[in-house]
């Protein structure tokens, strides 16, 4: 399993947002998400991120000027991009998450401003990950 694993890019840790859709080779995607927190006390909020795609790792910026990401990861093990109906509210109304194929890994919670953005986030994470499990 690790000479596979070394094929998927590691994000880089400091670049920033504007430097990183300027990269050669591009951006898959970019754009405004609301991100779920990821610590305990962060897990009811959901803030406005930067998000940008880039060769199959996912950063996330405070905005599009901000010098380095809040964080990124490797869309590495990552399967599944799916709905998630079960994260729904009025403030939060087209979440959908991207699901590790560990039950060890974290599962990434987003929410797009509208169906159409949803859809659009959902079929470009599937188009990444599957790119790459088709090269094997």
């Amino acid at each position: 399993m690790a000479a596979e694993e070394m094929h998927w890019p590691v994000p880089m840790k400091a670049i920033g947002a504007q430097n990183l859709l300027t990269m050669p080779g591009g951006v898959a995607k970019a754009g405004y998400l609301h991100k779920k927190g990821g610590t305990q006390l962060q897990l009811l909020k959901w803030p406005l991120r930067f998000v940008i795609i880039h060769k199959r790792c996912v950063y996330y910026f405070k905005s599009s000027t901000s010098a380095s990401p809040q964080g990124a990861f490797s869309l590495s093990g990552y399967n599944r991009v799916m709905r998630a109906a079960e994260e729904t509210t009025s403030n939060n109304v087209f979440p959908f998450k991207i699901i590790h194929i560990s039950k060890k890994h974290r599962t990434w919670f987003f929410s797009a401003s509208s169906e159409e953005e949803r859809k659009s986030w959902m079929a470009l994470l599937r188009r990444e990950i599957g790119h790459f499990h088709e090269k094997k």
